[in-house]
């Protein structure tokens, strides 16, 4: 088989495209582990949403969130505050939208499992995109606290404090 100096550009530049383009988008969505999340988190808290206030930034060009998380219960991160703030990129101010995809939605009186990081200014935003954050759900009949898969919110608990208690060791 011959190839043109063309043919072989057009072959391996259709080779580079296959083989890059879906690792980076994939990269977007891959789940990442429990365990990920525990090593990445320096906060993880049960808790209830008590506020989502969006602001613009100085200059008026991109819209941020700040919400307080009252703790239920403190898993990892520094015992002693009774609630946290997470900043969040995008929201809603006046009927204007700024929404990034990955990034987790919160409401008021949402009950939450959050996993959250300090940025380099020391301000806690959410670990791993909107993997970072859980909702709570009650089980209506039975009245059992659940998170996603149904799994019992005091199960899954237990289980994140064994994988923080093995990454210390």
């Amino acid at each position: 088989m011959r190839y043109t100096s063309m043919g072989f550009l057009s072959l391996f530049t259709g080779i580079l495209l296959i083989t890059t383009v879906p690792n980076s988008s994939r990269a977007q969505s891959e789940e990442m582990s429990t365990e990920t999340l525990v090593r990445r988190a320096d906060v993880i808290v049960v808790g209830k949403v008590t506020a989502v206030q969006s602001e613009w930034n100085s200059d008026r060009s991109r819209i941020h969130t700040t919400v307080t998380v009252a703790i239920d219960q403190r898993i990892k991160g520094e015992e002693g505050q009774s609630s946290l703030s997470i900043s969040t990129p995008g929201g809603e101010i006046d009927g204007v939208g700024e929404w990034y995809s990955h990034t987790p939605k919160f409401k008021v009186n949402e009950e939450i499992v959050v996993f959250a990081e300090k940025d380099q200014n020391g301000r806690l935003r959410v670990a791993g995109g909107d993997q970072g954050k859980i909702t709570v759900k009650e089980d209506g009949s039975s009245g059992t606290k659940t998170v996603a898969n149904f799994e019992p919110l005091l199960t899954y608990t237990s289980r994140l404090k064994s994988v923080l208690q093995a990454q210390v060791h």
